[in-house]
């Protein structure tokens, strides 16, 4: 059996370390933002290419490299330049009829909003104007726990969180059977080349990138928002 799990919440609700967490237990994790960092590093792709040719090249630092806050800065001040950063062709695309197929179950984090403001503020050394602008740029967090199998609210200590994930480690689903995912897995290479080729890129195994095609990760916005 095979357990796919799709992690995801809004911005600062601790995403990194419950990924940490159930890393430390044993599961194999997959980091989309990572793979998004060595995507947006490449100055000859074609994500570089497109944000650079949106936005010019006072995005990019002193090596040529496109700076995140830099670029992150210009787009939540401005909606209108966030829909155009939008518009870039995602370093995965979303094969949405697919997607289910390949997650065994989907865990959303949620944090109440003014501990995620305050957590914010505190780790990225925003104003609270720059904050809230950041955090009203997303997807709330009560939005995408209607659209989870598991929820796990991240209020409290580490240790809470830490007693939450083994909580979910015992009620997640088993998985699916490697024939069904293959399946899967090969319907979405069929469907998602993009998201194949930048897989490829960040050196998976084919079975690995038909399963990244299937989550619809949009590479750079995963980066920024963080």
């Amino acid at each position: 059996m095979v357990r796919l799990l799709g992690l995801t919440g809004p911005i600062a609700c601790g995403k990194s370390s419950v990924s940490q967490l159930l890393a430390e237990s044993g599961w194999p994790v997959v980091d989309a933002d990572q793979i998004a960092h060595q995507i947006l590093a490449d100055p000859t792709g074609p994500v570089h290419q497109r944000i650079v040719s949106e936005f010019g090249r006072d995005v990019l630092n002193a090596e040529g490299i496109i700076d995140r806050d830099k670029l992150g800065k210009i787009v939540f001040t401005d909606p209108a330049k966030r829909r155009k950063l939008d518009k870039v062709p995602p370093a995965f695309q979303c094969v949405a009829p697919r997607r289910r197929l390949c997650l065994s179950s989907v865990l959303v984090i949620v944090v109440l909003p003014e501990v995620q403001l305050k957590r914010l503020m505190e780790r990225n050394n925003l104003t609270k104007e720059e904050a809230e602008r950041k955090i009203a740029a997303q997807l709330s967090g009560e939005e995408q726990r209607k659209r989870a199998d598991f929820v796990i609210e991240n209020n409290g200590t580490l240790e809470d969180l830490r007693a939450s994930v083994q909580d979910f480690r015992r009620e997640a689903p088993a998985g699916w059977p490697v024939s069904q995912l293959a399946l899967a897995a090969a319907a979405a290479l069929a469907a998602g080349g993009t998201s194949t080729l930048a897989a490829s890129k960040a050196g998976f195994s084919s079975l690995a990138r038909s399963v990244l095609g299937c989550f619809g990760f949009a590479a750079t916005a995963m980066c920024l928002s963080r």
